[in-house]
């Protein structure tokens, strides 16, 4: 059993307040039920992760936006992005080179940092060499922003400085 920690938050080390992650996961499993067939690219957190903005991608680079609030109902779209080729492009190879998928690095998140995930995004980052990351901000339980990076091939985590 774990050691009490603040309210909300799971013990031992995980990256995710309870009601929190239960509201990501239904927001994240809906906006793919929506959109089937499609790659998470980001999801951010609004009025305190009681929805959640989710924008996916297709294989072919197409991306889509919705809104789905935390009991997992799409309450907006899903709708079109409208980008370019050179975009469609940048994504296809984005979505074909991560190896991770959302959930397993949130996964990797929540065996590393404890905290409640408020916004997540699959791109490559000149800061990184270039390297395919999912980058995560987290609330921390006492109350402070942690950044982190997940390598989208090894799983690697790295906490920002």
């Amino acid at each position: 059993m774990s050691s009490p920690t603040p309210s909300g938050y799971l013990g031992g080390d995980p990256g995710q307040e309870s009601g929190s992650m239960a509201g990501l996961e239904k927001a994240i499993d809906a906006a793919m039920n929506a959109v089937k067939g499609s790659t998470v690219l980001s999801v951010q957190s609004e009025n305190g992760g009681q929805l959640w903005e989710v924008q996916l991608a297709r294989s072919d680079g197409t991306e889509r936006l919705l809104e789905v609030d935390a009991t997992g109902k799409v309450v907006s779209g899903p709708r079109v992005k409208d980008t370019g080729k050179g975009e469609k492009t940048r994504v296809m190879g984005i979505i074909k080179d991560a190896e991770l998928t959302f959930k397993e690095a949130v996964e990797k998140v929540s065996s590393s940092v404890r905290g409640k995930i408020t916004h997540m995004s699959l791109d490559k980052y000149n800061d990184n060499n270039n390297v395919l990351v999912w980058d995560v901000d987290l609330a921390t339980p006492d109350g402070t922003w942690q950044g982190v990076k997940v390598d989208a091939k090894t799983g690697t985590v790295t906490k920002n400085d």
